[in-house]
């Protein structure tokens, strides 16, 4: 298949600006909090170990926002044919996915027959490995993260379908209905709202789209759904 390149357009590129603008943002706070209370607690042998894992940390996403930043007036979209099931493979397994380095929980994966479709494997990848934190993180340690793939429709109208199937809390049918794919909303205590706003935002640019089912108490779906590849004379 031949790769069909273009310039990444402005609405994602404006996306990617407020997600690393927020991540600085964010990094800003957690150091200015560790500064604070350094003089109080600097002889606690836990506090100590809690500060070399924040700095660690700071300066592994510091590097990933300098690479973003440096990449994104040259950035563009490449778009290739996509084994949609090596993609979910990939991002499972990403070093990017947070608690991936310590063993942390893992999604289970019940990978169908999905057919390849036109994507751009950084772009795409990032929105997954967004969306597995989301899921992974909602569902807590105790939890369960099934990642299943599957075709529907018929040629030229087929599908690819990614379906993230968390049982945590779900959300609230307010949420949903007013808050869902806007930034900076969230219901975990710790996140930031950025996951399904940007994940959305990427999928939208490259013709698909994403749908979530849920309820309070019962668990979340996000279906990611894309136009399979047409084959080519």
């Amino acid at each position: 298949m031949v790769e069909r390149r273009r310039r990444a357009p402005r609405g994602l590129r404006d996306t990617i600006d407020r997600v690393l603008v927020h991540d600085i943002k964010n990094m800003g706070f957690r150091l200015e909090m560790l500064r604070s209370n350094l003089e109080e607690h600097h002889a606690d042998p836990e506090f100590r170990r809690s500060v070399q894992e924040l700095l660690s940390a700071t300066v592994e996403k510091l590097d990933r926002i300098v690479g973003r930043w440096a990449a994104q007036d040259s950035a563009v979209l490449i778009k290739v044919a996509l084994d949609v099931n090596g993609l979910i493979r990939e991002a499972a397994d990403s070093p990017r996915r947070r608690g991936s380095k310590d063993g942390g929980p893992r999604p289970s994966l019940a990978l169908g027959d999905a057919p390849s479709i036109w994507g751009d494997p950084y772009y795409l990848k990032d929105a997954l490995v967004s969306l597995l934190d989301n899921a992974l993180e909602a569902a807590g340690a105790a939890g369960k993260v099934l990642v299943r793939t599957f075709a529907t429709g018929e040629p030229p109208r087929r599908r690819a379908q990614i379906e993230i199937i968390d049982n945590g809390p779900g959300m609230s049918e307010e949420f949903v209905r007013n808050r869902l794919f806007q930034p900076f909303q969230t219901t975990k205590p710790d996140g930031v709202g950025l996951g399904l706003f940007t994940a959305n935002e990427i999928v939208r640019h490259h013709g698909g789209r994403v749908r979530v089912r849920t309820r309070s108490g019962e668990g979340t779906v996000v279906r990611l759904s894309f136009p399979a590849v047409r084959s080519e004379p």
